[in-house]
C-alpha cells in the first residue's frame, strides 16, 4: 500500500517575546492510502500544530514553517502557491476542527457553510449543492436534514454541529482528513457515535485519516498504527497493536499507565506521569523526557535523541529501549 502523505523533518516555530517556541521540531510520519494513523501526546506535544502546518494554516507572524517537506500525492505542498493550495484544501484533503463552534461562521446557515466547497470544488449547481447537503446531512443522521440546512450553528447542539464539521469534511471525498480531536467536549455516547460515523464513512470511501487525539481507548479501536510526540517531536511509533502491547518508550508507557482499566482493581491507584511537560523556549541537551523519567541514566543526558527500530516497524527514540531494556514494562 503506496504513501499518500509523507510528512519529513517539519520545523515549525513560534517567535515570542518570551523566545522563539520549537512547537514541532522535525517531525516524520507518513500515511497510506485508506489508512488510520493516530498522533497522540499530551496537550502542548505539537499534534494539532503539526497537521495545521500540512495545510500552511500556521499564522504568520508569530508562526513559521521554517523547513520539511509535506508530500502529498506526489507533490510538496510547502512549495506550491496558495491558490494552487487552496484548490487541495477541502477537495483533496479536508480537517475536522477541535471545536466547532468557532470553526463554523454564525452568520451563514450550516447548508450553505457545506454547499458553498461543493460549488467550488465539485462545480455543482446551487440545487445540486442543496440536494447534496441535504443528502450528506442524512448521512450523519441529523433528524429533518432539508429543514436543518437553513439553520444556523447556533441553533445546533455541540453533537450536531460536529456532524455538520464531518459532513463539510466528507463533502467532496478527500483522499486525506485530518481530524483534530473531533470528539472532545461530547459525552461518550456522542463521541462514539460519532467515531463509528467517521470510521464507516473513511472505510466506504477507501479514505486516510489522521487522527489526532490523547485518548489512547479510542486509538485502540481505530487506528492502524500510531505516533506518539513528545515536546515537538515524534518518540516512538509502529503498529498500534505492538506499540501497545510492547511499548518501548517511558513517556507511551506512562501514557498507557495512566488510563483506566475495566480489568484493574477499583481500589487500584492511577500512575501519573510525574513532572510537568518542558519549556519548548528552552533548550535541553538530551532526551526531552530525561526530567521525568524515572529510568533515566548518564547516557540518555548526552545528546539528541533519535528514532531507531526497536523490532521491525516498531521505533523508539529511547537509547534504553534501543539496547534491548525497557524496566518500565509490567513483568
Amino acid at each position: 500500500m503506496s504513501n499518500i502523505l509523507q510528512v519529513r523533518n517539519l520545523t515549525t516555530h513560534f517567535y515570542t517575546q518570551d523566545g522563539i517556541v520549537k512547537a514541532v521540531n522535525g517531525v516524520s510520519y507518513a500515511v497510506a492510502e485508506g489508512e488510520t494513523v493516530a498522533l497522540v501526546g499530551e496537550s502542548g506535544c505539537g499534534k494539532t500544530v503539526s497537521a495545521l502546518s500540512i495545510l500552511r494554516l500556521i499564522k504568520e507572524p508569530p508562526g513559521k514553517i521554517l523547513s520539511g517537506e509535506v508530500i502529498f500525492d506526489g507533490t510538496d505542498l510547502l512549495k506550491i502557491s496558495n491558490e494552487e493550495l487552496r484548490r487541495i484544501r477541502g477537495a483533496s484533503i479536508s480537517m475536522v476542527f477541535q471545536e466547532p463552534m468557532t470553526s463554523l461562521n454564525p452568520v451563514l446557515t450550516v447548508g450553505r457553510q457545506i454547499s458553498e466547497a461543493l460549488e467550488f470544488h465539485r462545480h455543482m449547481t446551487k440545487q445540486e449543492a442543496f440536494n447534496e447537503t441535504v443528502r450528506l446531512l442524512n448521512l450523519m443522521e441529523i433528524p429533518q436534514p432539508r429543514e436543518r440546512a437553513k439553520n444556523y450553528p447556533h441553533q445546533f447542539s455541540g453533537g450536531m454541529r460536529q456532524r455538520v464539521m464531518i459532513a463539510m469534511a466528507i463533502s467532496c471525498q478527500p483522499k486525506l482528513i485530518i481530524a483534530d480531536e473531533p470528539t472532545t467536549a461530547l459525552d461518550v455516547t456522542i463521541q462514539a457515535q460519532l467515531l463509528e460515523i467517521i470510521r464507516n464513512i473513511t472505510e466506504e470511501l477507501k479514505m486516510a485519516l489522521i487522527l489526532i487525539t490523547h485518548n489512547l481507548g479510542v486509538v485502540a479501536r481505530y487506528a492502524h498504527r500510531i505516533y506518539v510526540m513528545y515536546a515537538g517531536q515524534v518518540v516512538e511509533y509502529g503498529l498500534t497493536g505492538e506499540v501497545y502491547k510492547n511499548p518501548a518508550h517511558p513517556y507511551t508507557a506512562g501514557l498507557l499507565a495512566s488510563v483506566p482499566r475495566l480489568n484493574e482493581s477499583v481500589r487500584s491507584r492511577l500512575k501519573p506521569i510525574e513532572g510537568q511537560p518542558p519549556d519548548l523556549i528552552s533548550f535541553y541537551r538530551g532526551c526531552s523526557f530525561g526530567p521525568r523519567c524515572a529510568h533515566q541514566g548518564t547516557e540518555c543526558q548526552q545528546g539528541e535523541a533519535v528514532l531507531l527500530p526497536v523490532s521491525g516497524s516498531h521505533y523508539s527514540a529511547c537509547i534504553r529501549a534501543q539496547e534491548g531494556v525497557k524496566p518500565w514494562q509490567k513483568k
